[in-house]
């Protein structure tokens, strides 16, 4: 592979693992027009959002995670401003410790005008969270009104007890032309102001010139902060000397690598600058992602098992380097820079959030000068040192102790393997664990099985197998769904008002169930469901005892077991006698059973 070729890869790597979801996700999102009979407001525009089950919305302030929920708009080119309708206080989807402001169920917006606009358009801007996986929503929407006598009248609407208790957004006074609050929406909802104070003023950010010196000396810092433990572990690594032979060639080959690994930190920070300029991501939302989690573990892993001597990594650069294998150094540095920066991206210290709170709501170009500035601070050190190369001098030789420390770095890339693995949905660990283990086999085929002695092709073909088993098993247990899932959440009343109605089949399962983990990722996978829904005219419920709930546990009880996986089927014609699958099951044993039971 090229240098070119290999850094066009790391590029579209870093951008897929900083990245959020596509735009297709749970929710559904609709822009209305209404006529009102309040004079100061006639017209009442209404963004709609409606998130699926078990999704949640932040509130329009933000709270201790996420970000708010905000509405831009226009009429006839003309800025509208958005009221928010209260949010409910709950815990936080992902981290039930924090309450959070909530927006739970279909949830309007509203955008009062003083008359019918001929064309209006607004975006949504928001993020939804479930109980294991958080994803950004950007939505545009446009409505041409042609009829304004002909609108619905927005007193008749249910929201409309909402509209009167929203208040105001981010802006605080509308423009003349635009359109004012309705009078009595304002007296039914007094509004409050607060003139904050705080304990380090000087810290507080207002202008692009502070924000870049503080900015400058956050990413400084970012170097001393050991909230990651990988970063400590590639830095360690990187003060070790690159190359031995005569001073000159240790100096250029001690500027080289710190240039190299400065250049991979602020190439990250300028890519990580148009993602969020881009998306509106916040700072650290990749630690939101379980596929980003998930990414980072089995790199922190196959990382780890390359510093215990297993294998030998051909781009990033960890440990000494081993006889008779080809190294980049110059590669090897930049990637290892690269690697550093993505895993502190989390990581905040002095100065940072009174810099990024200003910062990310800027437009973009000031987004990406500011986080450029981070980067450069951060990387300051390694430059610092490539100006001055003879500082190789002061640092320890590599020697049979360089073995030690690769092994006490490797056990801290083990640690945080864990940590990461914390950070995951319970539901999500069984598959974690496969996907590790096949990384281990493959690193160790790869380390054990292959060298320069054998014939190129022999070599390759062993290693692309390597490659092929992590990549297929990554595929099989992460595999995006192509088709919607079928299974709907249980719900008592809604298994009793179709009992005897419609075919029904119920699945038990938990997140701390491998098996029924297992049989949702090949029997009862979305593809062979849908078919089955389709073809027997079932209802397919899922009945999840992830937590104790009694009355779900007398339902399974009812069946005569008290333990899972368990799949009953209810035909219509005998609902009060259902065939109950127990264990493990194959496709070919439920298709039996569901012929033998519900025959199309």
């Amino acid at each position: 592979m090229t240098l070119r070729a290999a850094f066009i890869l790391l590029c579209l790597a870093v951008l897929n693992l900083a990245a959020p979801a596509g735009a297709a996700g749970p929710y559904k999102v609709s822009l209305q027009a209404f006529r009102t009979d309040a004079p100061s407001a006639p017209v009442l525009g209404v963004v709609t959002l409606t998130p699926d089950p078990e999704w949640h919305a932040y509130g329009n302030v933000q709270g201790p995670s996420g970000f708010p929920t905000t509405v831009t708009a226009q009429a006839d080119g003309v800025d509208l401003n958005a009221l928010y309708p209260p949010a409910e206080p709950g815990p936080d989807p992902i981290d039930p410790t924090l309450t959070v402001e909530l927006y739970n169920g279909p949830t309007p917006f509203f955008l009062p005008m003083t008359k019918a606009p001929a064309r209006m358009t607004a975006r949504l801007n928001a993020l939804l969270c479930s109980a294991t996986t958080c994803q950004p929503l950007r939505e545009d929407l446009e409505l041409a009104v042609t009829d304004p006598a002909g609108l619905p009248r927005a007193e008749d609407q249910p929201w409309w007890p909402r509209y009167l208790l929203s208040t105001p957004g981010a802006a605080e006074t509308l423009p003349e032309t635009a359109v004012d609050a309705p009078a009595d929406a304002a007296e039914r909802s007094p509004s409050v102001s607060f003139r904050p104070r705080y304990f380090a003023p000087g810290l507080e950010v207002h202008t692009l010139s502070k924000a870049a010196g503080l900015a400058f000396l956050a990413g400084l810092i970012l170097n001393f902060m050991p909230c990651v433990l990988p970063v400590i572990t590639l830095k360690l690594r990187s003060f070790i000397p690159a190359a031995s032979g005569m001073p000159a060639q240790q100096r250029q080959a001690f500027r080289a690598h710190n240039l190299f690994f400065a250049l991979g930190m602020m190439l990250y920070f300028l890519i990580l600058a148009g993602i969020i300029a881009a998306t509106g991501i916040a700072w650290g939302q990749i630690f939101q992602q379980p596929s980003a989690i998930i990414t980072l573990t089995a790199i922190v892993f196959a990382l780890s098992l390359s510093l215990f001597g297993v294998y030998d990594l051909p781009l990033i650069d960890l440990k000494g380097k081993a006889t008779g294998v080809k190294h980049h150094p110059k590669l090897e540095s930049f990637t290892t820079g690269v690697l550093a920066t993505v895993l502190a991206t989390p990581c905040s210290g002095p100065f940072l959030g009174g810099v990024l709170a200003w910062a990310l709501i800027q437009p973009p170009k000031i987004i990406a000068l500011v986080l450029s500035c981070i980067g450069l601070g951060m990387a300051s050190p390694y430059l610092a040192m490539a100006l001055m190369p003879g500082l190789y001098r002061f640092l320890p030789r590599p020697g049979a102790w360089t073995a030690h420390l690769e092994r006490l770095l490797g056990f801290l890339l083990a640690g945080t393997c864990v940590y990461l693995f914390g950070l995951l949905p319970t539901s999500e660990y069984l598959d974690v664990l496969i996907l590790l283990w096949a990384i281990a086999v493959a690193a160790w085929t790869w380390g054990k099985l292959t060298h320069l002695n054998q014939p190129r092709l022999r070599r390759w073909a062993i290693r692309s197998a390597c490659l092929a088993l992590v990549t297929a098993v990554a595929i099989f247990l992460f595999r995006p769904t192509v088709q919607q899932d079928p299974w709907q959440n249980f719900e008592m009343s809604r298994f009793q008002s179709g009992l005897g109605q419609e075919n029904l089949i119920l699945d038990f399962t938990a997140d701390w169930c491998p098996n029924c983990k297992f049989l949702e990722k090949t029997v009862l996978k979305p593809e062979n469901s849908v078919r089955i829904a389709k073809d027997f005219k079932a209802t397919l419920l899922r009945v999840d005892l992830t937590r104790h709930d009694p009355e779900l546990m007398a339902l399974l009880e009812s069946l005569g077991s008290k333990s899972i996986p368990i799949l009953a089927i209810f035909p219509k014609e005998r609902p009060e006698s259902p065939l109950v699958l127990r264990d493990l099951f194959t496709s070919g044993q439920l298709d039996e059973a569901l012929q033998a039971e519900l025959r199309p």
